[in-house]
């Protein structure tokens, strides 16, 4: 599979503000942090991708270093196979841009005359950007407001705006920058049902999606990078890190039969292994639950519930336990 993006040990470092007092003591003296440090990805071609991890973490000056905005200092980045150092303007002409808080819109102007505006900014001739408006209008749902002042557009309609923006010169890559930041539910549910329709599933564009929304990612995504402190902290799809973290597979099982005959069995069948079980003097028409940890390298459950039947156990109820997704952030940069 063709890669869309790469980057290969990119690290960037920015000055640090510094107090009156340090430049006057110090005023050749530089401090610089370091925003991103060691980082290396893949995003395929055709994928919608998605850059997680809380404020900060780096996920902005990693897409503005994709995008040409900032240059690393340190490292390889490319798009479609074309160097950022090198190849900036031809990287230009394939890529859209969109952040999560748009103000770059002018506000007395409609919809449709900021779309005219950006387009001749895109070097777009008026008959194509005309035709290309249109149909963007069409397809983000603004068509009956086209024509309304951008300072009366709802927050939904100002980001769906800023999508139609971005394609306008129809990229092969589009980064999406927290694009449901300052969303409601709805409009957030609406925009991603865009994105995953549309663009994804429609068009087959590549997509990268910055987010601190671990459900949002898991929706659209699939495979994601998490970063923290500048550096990836994990990469690839949300099952794979799942597993990666557990370290034992996880299994739920609902029990009729009596409590002590259910845990000997389980611990007959599972020695070594780690299993959960509810209080001796649970009583429930539900049955008894247990949680059973399986040893590294062991994932096959169905011996146990072999050995559970041949005890005269019934089983009600046998499921694997996903580590829920609140704690796979948590647990990565926590």
């Amino acid at each position: 599979m063709s890669l869309a993006l790469e980057a290969a040990g990119l690290t960037k470092r920015f000055p640090q503000g510094r107090r009156f007092r340090d430049l006057l003591l110090h005023p050749l003296a530089k401090r610089l942090v370091t925003v991103l440090e060691d980082v290396s990805l893949e995003v395929h071609r055709g994928e919608v991708f998605g850059l997680l991890g809380p404020n900060g973490a780096g996920k902005t000056t990693l897409i503005k270093i994709f995008c040409t905005l900032v240059l690393p200092d340190a490292g390889v980045a490319r798009v479609n196979g074309l160097d950022v150092r090198a190849q900036g303007k031809a990287i230009r002409r394939t890529i859209g841009y969109v952040i999560g808080d748009e103000r770059s819109f002018y506000w007395r102007l409609t919809g449709r005359q900021n779309l005219r505006f950006f387009a001749t900014l895109n070097n777009l001739s008026r008959l194509e950007a005309d035709e290309r408006i249109g149909e963007l209008l069409r397809l983000t749902g603004l068509e009956a407001h086209a024509d309304r002042m951008f300072k009366d557009y709802s927050t939904g309609m100002r980001q769906r705006l800023a999508v139609a923006r971005g394609l306008l010169k129809e990229p092969d890559i589009l980064f999406l920058d927290e694009p449901t930041k300052s969303l409601d539910p709805i409009a957030s549910q609406d925009l991603r049902r865009f994105i995953r329709e549309r663009l994804v599933e429609g068009d087959r564009r590549t997509v990268v999606l910055c987010t601190n929304n671990m459900r949002e990612a898991a929706d659209l995504c699939r495979r994601v990078a998490v970063l923290h402190g500048g550096r990836v902290r994990a990469c690839g799809t949300l099952e794979e890190i799942q597993q990666t973290l557990a370290g034992r597979e996880r299994y739920c099982l609902r029990l009729h039969g009596p409590h002590e005959r259910s845990l000997g069995v389980l611990r007959g069948a599972l020695p070594g292994d780690e299993i959960d079980a509810p209080p001796p003097d649970t009583a429930s028409h539900d049955g008894l639950l247990f949680r059973v940890h399986l040893s590294p390298g062991r994932s096959d459950i169905s011996h146990v519930v072999e050995a559970l039947v041949r005890g005269n156990i019934r089983v009600q109820g046998c499921w694997r336990e996903e580590i829920p997704l609140d704690e796979i952030f948590r647990r990565l940069v926590g």
